[in-house]
């Protein structure tokens, strides 16, 4: 298994967990060494400095790709890209208001500044104050990136030239998702800010003169309470959860603990709307597999719901801090969690949810990616390469011992 990480002090970092060791397993060698550790620190002489213990589980490699401890520089969006040369590159967003584009093995390929995130902020909003700019989303292509900042900045811009196209929308984002099978394709939504589906391509085809746009989609609120009061907005995620780019499905999570689906074809407020959680729900992913969603609150409770049914069957457990970031492996079998906590959990899907194995990152993570490129074998086809390499090696010893029979008979 490999991960991609993002922290809050600007390092991009790889993750490489062996699958085939447990995470008991790794954790019972850990405690060998940290044994051991204690023992040869006892029996040192006085005087004599002992040396730091291996922390590290077994089957566990980080190492850095980009990046110095530097927290202006901290990311607050990434995504992996295919860049012009069709070889892959990691899309972040900064705090600082830089979006790069860096390959996989640290090279600076594309770097756009935004020059606002350097002035100073200070604007009232349904009873907030905003103090700064920071990033809401990013998706990027080989030709494009698409950004949106929680001013309601939009950004739609190509890596070869600088022109972008660039739309206002109400303050206060708090998400922005574009769709799996179209990137230009994005979902906003925030705090009074109802869900809304756009096209970049078609923003950028009008043009700046053109009439003012007009969304794919826009969702109307819910219907008032029992005492007729209005209810009040706040979007803080949102899925793709259909193929179609025409009408699209969406399952959002909101800041008063609900889950709600949308269908474009049916109506502008949601077909579903379920409260599922006590705590305000601020992540969300679905499943590329089956119809289920994953969310997590601001508590650090990760929570498996049917997306049919709206019925909760499960939870993660062990986990610290609030999570920032869920990512799921391609066969949707695994899922890995990061967050405050400053651990990478990867859990076991369906109807166990067992913890499969963790690493310790040292950084408050902000995003997570699995790479879906690398592949992993399975304990009978390492020992099926072995079997194959030992059968190789004897084959080449009898062929060396016959022609050096055959050197002796000839003398």
């Amino acid at each position: 298994m490999r991960f991609y990480t993002g922290d809050e002090s600007g390092l991009i970092k790889c993750i490489d967990i062996d699958a085939n060791v447990s995470l008991l397993e790794a954790q019972a060698q850990a405690a060998k060494r940290a044994k051991a550790a204690a023992k040869a620190k006892a029996i040192l002489k006085a005087g004599e400095q002992a040396a730091a213990a291996d922390t590290s589980l077994a089957g566990v490699d980080i190492r850095t790709i980009d990046g110095h401890v530097n927290r202006s520089n901290g990311i607050q969006q990434m995504c992996i890209t295919k860049w012009a040369t069709n070889n892959r590159a990691f899309a972040v967003a900064r705090k600082n208001g830089n979006i790069d584009v860096v390959g996989f093995e640290g090279e600076q390929l594309f770097t756009y500044t935004d020059d606002k995130f350097a002035e100073r902020l200070s604007v009232k909003h349904n009873g907030r104050t905003i103090n700064e700019r920071s990033y809401v989303g990013l998706s990027a292509s080989d030709s494009h990136f698409l950004s949106c900042t929680n001013m309601g900045e939009v950004r739609y811009q190509s890596f070869a030239t600088s022109e972008a196209c660039v739309m206002k929308l109400p303050l206060d984002a708090c998400r922005m998702r574009t769709h799996t099978e179209r990137s230009s394709l994005f979902a906003v939504g925030g705090r009074e800010h109802e869900l809304s589906v756009w096209d970049a391509e078609t923003l950028q085809e009008s043009g700046a003169g053109s009439a003012k746009p007009t969304p794919i989609f826009r969702a109307k609120n819910v219907a008032n309470d029992f005492l007729n009061l209005r209810v009040p907005v706040w979007i803080t995620d949102m899925q793709f959860t259909s193929a179609d780019a025409t009408n699209p499905t969406l399952a959002v999570s909101t800041g008063h603990k609900q889950i709600r689906l949308y269908d474009a074809r049916a109506q502008q407020r949601p077909v579903n709307d379920w409260e599922v959680s006590k705590h305000p729900i601020y992540h969300l992913q679905a499943s590329h597999v089956r119809p289920e969603l994953y969310f997590a609150d601001n508590m650090g409770n990760v929570q498996q719901m049917d997306m049919r049914t709206g019925h909760v069957f499960g939870a993660f457990k062990g986990i610290a801090g609030a999570v920032k970031s869920i990512s799921l492996s391609e066969d949707g079998a695994k899922i890995a969690v990061a967050g405050l906590d400053r651990y990478v959990r990867v859990y076991e899907t369906g109807n166990m949810r067992r913890p499969l194995h963790r690493a310790y990152v040292k950084q408050r993570v902000s995003h997570v990616v699995w790479d879906w490129e690398h592949k992993d074998f399975s304990t009978q086809e390492i020992e099926e390469q072995e079997a194959e390499d030992i059968w190789e090696t004897m084959d080449k010893a009898a062929l060396k011992k016959k022609s050096s029979k055959r050197k002796a008979v000839a003398i």
